[in-house]
This record gives C-alpha cells, structure tokens and sequence, in this order.
C-alpha cells in the first residue's frame, strides 16, 4: 500500500503542488497528467526519495513507513536521466544494475524481452536514442522491485517497443506492483487512474 498524505512541494517561492492525498493498493496504475513544468517529475523523485517534499508525508508497505526510512533501493525509478554510463557497454550497464538489486539471473531474460541480443557488446553512447532507452527500460526486469516510476519512458520507443512496455506494466500491476507513469500522451491503460496536476497547483 502506497499512501500520499497531504504532500506539496513549493520551491523558490513557487507552489508546484500542494495537498495531493491519496492511498494506493497493490495492482494500482497511475498515470500522471499536466504541461511541463505541473509537477510530474517532482513528484515522482519525492516518491523515489530523491527530494523531499515541502509538507507531507508517504508511507509504503503492509505496515505504513515513511519512505525516508526505507533502505534502497525500494522502487525501480526511469527518469530522464537513465542512470547508465556512457562508456560501459549494454551487458556491463545492466550487470552493475542488477548487482544493486540483487537479480543478476535476469539480466538474460532483459535483453531477450527487449531484443537486445545484438547490441550487449556496444557502448551504452554508440547506441540510437530508441535503443538507449530499450536499454534503460530493460532494467524494469533486471532491477526487481513491486513500486515503478516511469518518468515519460515512452519518448523515442517505435510502436512494437511501446506495446512491450505496456505489457510489462500491466504484467507488472497483475503481480501486485504499483506504476506511477508520467506522460504526455493519453492513457494507453484504460483501467488506470489518472492525476491532473493542475487540480493540485
């Protein structure tokens, strides 16, 4: 269970967005939904515990704990910043990834998914900006977690990719995991619940 209690976040003298308050349960989608600049990905690093939020609390897990408290890595976060080295190549960056994690025995079963076979040998900077971002979605598996951030991970995926990626979320979200997915497309999951942030700014 996932709960939001009352979170804003103001920085320089700017409400981004205040008393945002909800619970989750497990197998919960959310699709976060406003312009630049609303909040999305503030919001997303506050429930990584990237940076914390002006007021409010969230609480994770069976028992309700702050997530400050909770030892990472708790969630697997894709931002803009993929957290990948450019001078390793495909195989090491998934390696280092799923060494953190512990779930070395599935950074096969990413590649194959992602159809990543023939590219494990190059250089995470040799790489099209569709397969870097093949590359930064395959730690989905390789980096076992039941809370996901996605940060508009679809930018730069053709359609077969894009569909791989709503399968593994819905996969996901069937095991009992939560997604919180920032986009701005519309909802691809029809299930899912969406947040405007405009009705929190």
């Amino acid at each position: 269970m996932l709960s939001l209690q009352s979170l804003s976040f103001i920085t320089q003298d700017q409400k981004i967005f205040e008393n945002i308050t909800m619970t989750l349960f497990p197998s919960s989608i959310v699709y976060l939904k406003g312009k630049n600049g609303s909040g999305k990905t503030s919001l997303l690093r506050i429930l990584a515990g990237i940076q914390k939020p002006t007021k409010g609390m969230v609480t994770y897990g069976k028992e309700p704990i702050p997530i400050r408290k909770f030892n990472k890595p708790y969630c697997t976060y894709i931002g803009h910043k993929t957290g990948l080295k450019q001078e390793l190549s495909v195989m090491d960056n998934l390696k280092y990834w799923a060494q953190i994690y512990n779930s070395e025995e599935l950074v096969d079963a990413a590649v194959v998914y992602f159809q990543l076979q023939e590219l494990v040998y190059k250089k995470y900077y040799e790489l099209s900006a569709g397969n870097q971002k093949k590359v930064a979605l395959a730690k989905l598996i390789t980096c076992q977690s039941n809370f996901w951030l996605l940060d508009e991970v679809d930018t730069n995926l053709d359609e077969e990719n894009k569909k791989l990626l709503m399968n593994l979320i819905i996969s996901q979200a069937d095991s009992g995991g939560i997604v919180f997915i920032s986009s701005h497309n519309n909802p691809e999951i029809k299930t899912a619940l969406t947040i405007n942030m405009s009705d929190y700014a």
